[in-house]
């Protein structure tokens, strides 16, 4: 099969594919008019067969392999959901036939008379129920496709085309078949009686097929995309094509809460195209008009949002200058500056350190292996006289070995004495680069 895409409506109907669909419908009508053709006496199954059936589906079948068109993906799927519906009425009909008893079975006496009058009923059976298949339940399908391909079934809701397979199924599908037994002089004796309980059986089944046959075709309407010409009757414009509806003569009114802007085209009546209510443009945006010479609606831009809306823009800059200069908060504010500290008698320029066992006092360093624990000031002695003297000799904080661990820099606000800001230098220069431990060592 050609599995080209194919877009509805934009190949022209050519003659070559009219032939080609021709075809098809001819061997689909075929096996249901060889059979009324027998019945009637004009012409024996066996001929029409052998002369007709078989070396047209040869032909059609070797044309569809190595030359195939687009429009043979509908045929097949015609032809496959005919044999399924065939397949899902005779469940009904042998049900009736072989199990309950309510009427005979004439598709293997119709077989006889496709291999010759002297077959046995086995052999009948077997070439008769592949005549039902491919030849009846197949070829109804095929055109039951077709025939919706053409007339734009494909556009319809799923509703309408079951409808209308059910009503092709009825008539004239089951009103053939019941016109050739009524009309034919042999029809009752080679094929069935009409009795009430037959002509309801048989109509059940129709209606089954052609509920089943209407079903499949809404599942593979996807299939409707390969056939390349455009409905003849009932069928919807292509979407690709712009779709005016009537002209309305109510004013087109801004959007509610929103007054029109000044300097926006006035609003006209006309109709509206589909494909222009996808698009919203920054200017006013005009479509073409129809060729009715109607007056297109003109769609304008959203209007602005207000000042201080969440999507609105931000406010522009009333001055390029530099930035109004802030008031520095009141001493005490959070946010302020430190408090001055007052500076010690002794004339130490950090000043008195806090407590020992505050937060951001010094930390004991009584962890630290090898040292003496490092007393915190008091104020009372200068660190100059400290520094001076050289002593190893510190003084204990009293506060409590926490384990707490420095960091790179001294907090916000702190100053350390010059013993600790030593202790804390060596600290930095014996950390290996690139990993840094806080720990006194």
């Amino acid at each position: 099969m050609n599995t080209t895409d194919v877009s509805p409506g934009t190949a022209p109907m050519s003659t070559e594919g009219l032939l080609r669909v021709g075809l098809h419908l001819l061997l689909a009508a075929l096996p249901l008019l060889a059979i009324s053709a027998h019945v009637f006496g004009l012409i024996t199954m066996n001929w029409s067969a052998a002369l007709l059936v078989v070396p047209l589906a040869t032909a059609i079948v070797a044309l569809t392999i190595f030359a195939p068109h687009p429009e043979e993906r509908v045929i097949l799927h015609g032809f496959l959901w005919g044999m399924l519906a065939c397949a899902l009425y005779d469940v009904f009909r042998l049900d009736t036939v072989y199990m309950l008893g309510w009427w005979a079975d004439f598709i293997p006496t119709m077989g006889t008379w496709i291999i010759g009058d002297g077959a046995s009923k086995t052999a009948g059976a077997w070439v008769g129920y592949l005549w039902r298949y491919l030849g009846d339940g197949g070829g109804i399908g095929v055109t039951f496709f077709v025939g919706a391909a053409f007339i734009g079934l494909h556009h319809r809701p799923p509703k309408q085309v079951v409808g209308a397979s059910v009503a092709f199924a009825v008539f004239p599908v089951w009103a053939g078949l019941i016109a050739t037994v009524w009309l034919a002089p042999r029809g009752q004796s080679l094929m069935f009686p009409l009795t009430p309980t037959t002509i309801t059986l048989s109509l059940i089944g129709h209606l089954i097929f052609g509920l089943i046959m209407g079903l499949g075709f809404v599942k593979t309407r996807s299939a409707e995309r390969f056939w390349p010409w455009a409905p003849v009757i009932g069928g919807m414009a292509p979407a690709s094509h712009t779709v005016y509806f009537p002209a309305d003569s109510r004013p087109a009114l801004p959007p509610a809460g929103h007054p029109q802007p000044v300097g926006w085209p006035a609003a006209t009546s006309g109709p509206v195209p589909v494909a222009a209510t996808a698009q919203v443009a920054a200017t006013a945006h005009r479509v073409a008009p129809p060729t009715t010479g109607e007056r297109p609606v003109v769609v304008p831009p959203p209007p602005p949002l207000p000042a201080g809306h969440p999507s609105g823009p931000l406010p522009a800059s009333t001055s390029s200058g530099p930035m109004p200069r802030q008031e520095r908060p009141a001493a005490g504010h959070p946010s302020g500056p430190m408090p001055r500290q007052e500076q010690p008698v002794g004339g130490h320029p950090s000043g008195p350190l806090p407590a020992a066992g505050h937060p951001s006092g010094p930390l004991p360093a009584a962890a630290r292996t090898g040292s003496q624990p490092v007393a915190a000031r008091t104020g009372s002695q200068p660190a100059a006289a400290r520094v001076g003297s050289g002593s190893s000799e510190s003084e204990s904080s009293g506060g409590p070995d926490t384990g707490r661990t420095r960091t790179a820099t001294p907090p916000a606000g702190q100053t350390l004495d010059p013993e600790t800001w030593a202790l804390w230098q060596r600290q930095l220069a014996t950390t290996i680069k690139g990993r840094r431990t806080h720990r006194w060592r």
